[in-house]
């Protein structure tokens, strides 16, 4: 039951609930670890290792480390294309997350460096050039 709430909200964009978790905030001071847990943290799980054929993997994820550019995008405008992550195909909704930009560097770090453990980072002219080249 819980876990038909959470695919129905994480699916559903207009979805009044789903519009409060992706309200916009103005908590420059939440790190990176933090934002993920308030945004993220629903649909790719605590572990980031997502919910198989329903929300991808972040963690391990071959999508995402071969160009993190990726996330900055489906962080910013959604995503709703068929993807295929570590060789498993998935096709879920992914709303837009309202943060801020600075808040889209922490997070994605956030996940390259902790989550992964890889020594790639992003940074906002990244985040910018992403804007500029949807």
């Amino acid at each position: 039951m819980i876990f038909g709430l959470l695919f129905a909200a994480c699916q559903n964009a207009e979805d009044p609930s789903l519009k409060q978790l992706h309200k916009s905030s103005v908590s420059k001071d939440l790190t990176g670890r933090q934002l993920y847990m308030k945004h993220c943290v629903a649909c790719h799980q605590a572990d980031a290792m997502g919910v198989k054929g329903t929300f991808p993997p972040i963690k391990d994820s071959d999508y995402f480390l071969e160009d993190p550019k990726r996330a900055i995008h489906n962080i910013l405008f959604g995503q709703a294309e068929l993807i295929v992550v570590n060789g498993e195909t998935y096709q879920s909704l992914m709303p837009p997350v309202k943060i801020s930009d600075e808040e889209v560097v922490k997070v994605v770090n956030y996940l390259l460096e902790e989550v992964n453990q890889v020594e790639e980072r992003i940074s906002l002219k990244d985040v910018e050039w992403v804007r500029q080249n949807r």
